[in-house]
């Protein structure tokens, strides 16, 4: 079944919860002008806030029926403003029963709530970036609203005992499994498995592809731009069906389903003249020279400040000329770091904002870091520690702000001190290196069967 609708809240209860304690009350009041009535109003107010916890909400703590559930997506519905149109087909996922794991790419930050849109039997739960769910106030939304939280390229045995209880639960859980923004609008290797665990859950895998998301808010830009989302059910996988599939097959298999490419996306264009603005924070190289740190994203153009050299994006985000797209452009950048990976030594002051293990205190400090093939360093007044390449499937970044990782449970986030676009560097060499282990590893395998 395939429906199209501007993104709207999927849950009707949380605009009730808005207009009996928001809306009301402040009707009331406008028509008291210090009458005796404001007190009947909060009265009145209090009383329905109880009886809508204890006929609706009570002993839904912490789940996804949860009263905070609901008004998590609130403020998401309220935030984005129904800018976006969503495209739908989700026939498969309606004649579901019981609870299932959803796997989707991961396009832009507002995925989720795209996902959301779709016609779930029960609210599902959410996957999240441990970041979102121990910091203050976020720490208490997430766990009375159902939210589940990951740390990052990182061991976690807490996120699959919390998939695995929601499941129990009955409520679907919905999972990112790159765990991260596609940089370039082509899928990002998976760097951590869950074919065992999907497995083990004897729940039903739903695969889902999101196209149109990129470019409404690739993770360099900071605007969102009207855009034509399509969602899409790719593959439901029964528990007989993953049974026979061997881990690897069915890693393989999810790869496959997931992987997408928006430059092959025909949605709208986008008549606007800010489309570069930004884009030099993931194309930090200009693919003619080669310079460094020298790319600008002025307009629809993307220029070079070393050797000149101008591109021009047109209205479907594509360059009018070669390597035309956006991916096309950073696997130009991936050719040329490659090819100096043997030599890599990268080294940076940074600003370290640390986030202690289980949102406790934060403080910050000023070290070094240094990458090479063998190893991540970082050393401070405070700290000073090494992670094997081997134990860094990859580094989380920000555009032109900062990379992260996560040492003894604590967040550490880097903030180059000089040229800020490097973090999409370290990021890229992070990836190369486990690609190269890979490689190797696969290589000394087949050696082995010969």
């Amino acid at each position: 079944m395939k429906s199209t609708k501007a993104a709207s809240l999927p849950h009707r209860d949380a605009w009730f919860f808005l207009a009996a304690f928001l809306v009301a009350p402040l009707l009331i009041l406008a028509l008291c002008h210090g009458s005796w009535l404001p007190a009947l109003a909060a009265a009145l107010c209090a009383l329905g806030a109880f009886l809508l916890w204890f006929f609706c909400y009570r002993g839904r703590a912490g789940t996804p029926d949860s009263l905070m559930y609901a008004f998590i997506f609130l403020l998401v519905r309220l935030w984005l403003g129904g800018r976006q149109r969503v495209q739908i087909e989700d026939e498969a996922l309606r004649e579901l029963e019981g609870p299932y794991i959803l796997l989707a790419n991961h396009e832009s930050f507002e995925d989720f709530y795209y996902i959301s849109q779709m016609a779930h039997p029960r609210r599902p739960s959410y996957l999240v970036n441990e970041y979102y769910c121990t910091r203050s106030v976020l720490k208490t939304m997430a766990r009375r609203g159902g939210i589940l939280s990951k740390k990052l390229f990182t061991p976690d045995l807490a996120a699959p005992v919390g998939i695995l209880r929601m499941i129990r639960k009955g409520y679907p859980v919905v999972i990112f499994p790159e765990g991260r923004l596609s940089p370039d609008g082509r899928g990002n290797r998976i760097v951590e498995s869950g074919a065992a665990l999907y497995r083990r859950l004897k729940a039903a895998l739903v695969l889902v592809r999101i196209d149109g998301a990129y470019y409404a808010h690739p993770k360099w830009r900071k605007k969102r731009f009207r855009s034509e989302i399509r969602l899409s059910v790719r593959r439901v996988l029964q528990p007989e069906e993953l049974a026979k599939l061997q881990n690897q097959e069915l890693d393989e298999l999810i790869r496959r389903e997931l992987w997408n490419d928006a430059a092959g996306y025909a949605g709208r264009p986008f008549p606007r003249k800010d489309l570069a603005l930004g884009l030099e924070g993931l194309l930090y190289r200009c693919a003619d020279c080669g310079a460094l740190y020298r790319t600008e994203g002025v307009g629809n153009e993307l220029r070079c400040r070393a050797c000149g050299r101008v591109r021009r994006l047109d209205e479907r985000y594509r360059f009018r000329e070669p390597p035309g797209s956006i991916g096309g452009y950073y696997e130009a950048i991936r050719r040329m770091e490659e090819a100096e990976l043997d030599a890599l030594a990268l080294e940076t002051l940074v600003r370290a904002k640390i986030f202690c293990a289980n949102g406790g205190p934060v403080r910050w400090e000023t070290g070094v870091c240094t990458l090479d093939e063998r190893a991540f360093h970082y050393r401070s007044a405070g700290e000073d520690f090494s992670v094997p390449t081997e134990k860094l499937p990859a580094l989380a970044f920000s555009c032109g702000e900062e990379f992260e990782l996560y040492h003894d449970n604590e967040l550490h986030y880097f903030y180059p001190l000089e040229e800020r676009l490097q973090v999409a560097r370290w990021a890229l060499a992070a990836d190369l290196l486990a690609e190269k282990r890979l490689a190797q590893r696969e290589g000394a395998k087949n050696d082995g069967k010969d």
